[in-house]
């Protein structure tokens, strides 16, 4: 965060630990996840930062460190009137889900889009509105 906000003057930063049990209905690569993760969000102008730390149990978060180190893992929209369908529509045309879950109401997948997109992955999610107040900010 202190990169982010030093280099570009992002933040202040939202802090979400996704867990359970408010992180349920977890999948990862089509079985049941056991993941777990702290993300920092925040804002450069219209365009939504994220940073995810990885806390516990295999994902595509830990993945991605294995095997290129920090860097941009991931895409995302959420302006989608139907998330459920853009995944089905991914899905049909070959690019499956990788990790979804459910934090408190908000819906998530991850999609396998990196052969299409120079290696992102893509991310969607419903109800996004209703992501729960953070559980700490930073600066304080």
């Amino acid at each position: 965060m202190d990169r982010f906000g030093g280099l570009l003057g992002i933040g202040p930063w939202e802090i979400h630990r996704f867990e359970p049990p408010a992180l349920t209905d977890r999948t990862f690569r089509g079985e049941d996840g056991e993941f777990s993760m702290v993300l920092a969000l925040a804002q450069l102008g219209d365009t939504m930062i994220e940073l995810i730390e990885p806390l516990e149990g295999p994902s595509i978060y830990t993945e991605h460190l294995e095997d290129h180190g920090e860097g941009l893992h991931h895409v995302a929209c959420f302006a989608f009137d139907d998330p459920h369908a853009v995944v089905e529509t991914f899905e049909d045309a070959g690019m499956p889900v990788l990790q979804s879950g459910n934090y408190d109401g908000v819906e998530f997948w991850y999609v396998d889009t990196a052969d299409e997109l120079n290696g992102a992955i893509f991310e969607t999610a419903a109800n996004v509105d209703a992501i729960p107040k953070p559980d700490a900010t930073y600066p304080d």
